[in-house]
C-alpha cells in the first residue's frame, strides 16, 4: 500500500454552479483529477450530487477520469435542489480519517463553509494536510482560513474571457416580446435582495450576494444550492450578467443587475 496517498472529495453541485455562475463553464473531471494528482497518488475520489438534476454525460466523464459519482437524492421530493450530498460527503471524509491512515492529504473541492469543522478536525486531530480547491468567487474565506492552503479551480484564460454566448447579455425585449413568465416567490425575493444590495454597496460579486442571501438577518430561508440554482437561472435569462474589472490592483468579476430587463422591472415595480 502506498504511503502519502491523496483522497479527493468533490461537492459537484457547488463546483458546477460556481463555474457556470463565475466563468460560464462546465466542469471537466479530467482537470479536477489532474489537480488532485499534483499532491500524490489518488487512492479514492468521489463526486457528490443528485445526478438526476445534471446531464447524464457527467456520470460517464467522472468515471472516465477515475472519480466515482455518489448519487445522493434530494432530502424531499417537494423541495427542489435540497440534496443530502453535503452530509454524505462529510461522512465519507470522516470514514477516510478513521480508516485510511495512508491518506495524508485531503483535497476538498467545495466552497461551502459547512465543511469548516471537519477541515479543522482533519488538520489538528488527525494531522492531515487539507487543500481547499474551489471556484474563485464562490469559496468561503473562513473555509480557506481553516485549511492548509487554497488551490483554486481556474485556468489562466478564464479570468479575462467568457464564451461569447455567456458574456453577452440576453436581449430582454426579444426574449420576452409577447409575455413575461411568472417567477416563483423565492426568485422574486432574491431579485429584490440583489436590487437592495446594488443600491447600497459599491459593487457586487456572486459570493457577496450569496453570502447575504444565506445570512439569517435576511430571513429568506434559502439553502446554498437554491441560491446557486437561482443565480444560474437569472444569468441564463439575462437578469444578471458579469463583467471583469480591475479593482485596487485585483482582477474581479462583478455581478450586474440588468435593470431594463422586463422581469426585473416587473418584480421591482410590483414591490413598490
Amino acid at each position: 500500500m502506498t504511503e502519502n496517498e491523496v483522497a479527493l472529495f468533490i461537492d459537484f453541485e457547488n463546483i458546477r454552479y460556481g463555474l457556470r455562475n463565475n466563468f460560464g463553464r462546465e466542469p471537466d473531471p479530467q482537470i479536477l483529477m489532474a489537480k488532485a494528482r499534483k499532491y500524490g497518488p489518488v487512492s479514492q475520489a468521489y463526486a457528490y450530487a443528485d445526478f438526476t438534476e445534471h446531464p447524464d454525460y457527467f456520470r460517464r466523464k467522472l468515471e472516465v477520469a477515475g472519480i466515482t459519482p455518489r448519487d445522493i437524492p434530494r432530502r424531499s421530493p417537494d423541495v427542489a435542489h435540497k440534496s443530502s450530498s453535503d452530509m454524505a460527503m462529510l461522512m465519507d471524509i470522516i470514514d477516510c480519517l478513521l480508516d485510511r491512515p495512508n491518506v495524508t492529504t485531503l483535497i476538498l473541492m467545495t466552497g461551502d463553509s459547512d465543511f469548516i469543522r471537519v477541515v479543522a478536525r482533519a488538520r489538528h486531530r488527525f494531522s492531515k494536510k487539507v487543500i481547499i480547491s474551489g471556484i474563485p468567487g464562490s469559496v468561503s474565506n473562513d473555509l480557506i482560513a481553516a485549511s492548509d492552503a487554497a488551490d483554486p479551480i481556474v485556468e489562466a484564460d478564464w479570468a479575462t474571457t467568457l464564451p461569447a454566448e455567456v458574456a453577452a447579455p440576453i436581449e430582454p425585449a426579444a426574449k420576452f416580446e409577447n409575455s413575461i413568465p411568472e417567477l416563483a416567490s423565492h426568485e422574486r425575493q432574491l431579485i429584490q435582495l440583489i436590487d437592495r444590495l446594488d443600491r447600497t454597496k459599491p459593487y457586487l460579486t456572486f459570493l457577496f450576494v450569496k453570502t447575504h442571501a444565506l445570512s439569517p438577518t435576511t430571513q429568506l430561508d434559502f439553502t446554498p444550492m437554491q441560491v446557486d440554482v437561482m443565480m444560474t437561472k437569472f444569468k441564463e435569462l439575462g437578469i444578471i450578467r458579469d463583467e471583469v474589472r480591475e479593482q485596487e490592483g485585483r482582477t474581479l468579476r462583478f455581478l450586474l443587475l440588468v435593470r431594463e430587463h422586463p422581469l426585473v422591472k416587473h418584480v421591482l415595480n410590483g414591490a413598490n
